[in-house]
């Protein structure tokens, strides 16, 4: 029996369907930008180390802050995730996209790393609204 790890659609093939596991093994290479699309006080409470906020809200306005080309999405559940990749699909030509599976209760589930706190990343997005507004 073949373990499927990931699933494309071909309506949307630069979104990639994985499970935290391979968006972890993409992480630990430093071949995945870690984008965490929750709010700041769910970021705050706990995040992948690393990773960067941007809120769903904003996402739209921002993503063009977000020089990456492969890019893994996170939430705390996978809905907005989801959401944020098939339901916004144009937002991310160019790019390769990693839709997380389960999200960070996924992530959790399997032990992986954590940490809490409003670090330098889970700022970014208000400096760069700033920017704009400028």
């Amino acid at each position: 029996m073949e373990v499927i790890e990931q699933y494309t659609s071909p309506f949307y093939p630069h979104i990639i369907d994985v499970f935290p596991s391979v968006v972890r093994k993409l992480w630990k290479k430093n071949q995945v930008l870690l984008l965490d699309i929750r709010t700041p006080m769910e970021y705050e409470d706990h995040h992948i180390p690393g990773a960067i906020l941007v809120p769903l809200d904003y996402l739209d306005v921002l993503i063009q802050k977000i020089p990456h080309k492969e890019i893994a999405v996170i939430c705390e559940h996978g809905n907005r995730a989801r959401y944020a990749t098939y339901g916004m699909p144009d937002l991310w030509k160019g790019k390769k996209v990693y839709y997380m599976i389960g999200g960070m209760a996924g992530w959790m589930s399997m032990g992986y790393e954590v940490t809490t706190g409003i670090d330098e990343n889970g700022k970014l997005w208000e400096k760069w609204i700033e920017e704009l507004q400028s």
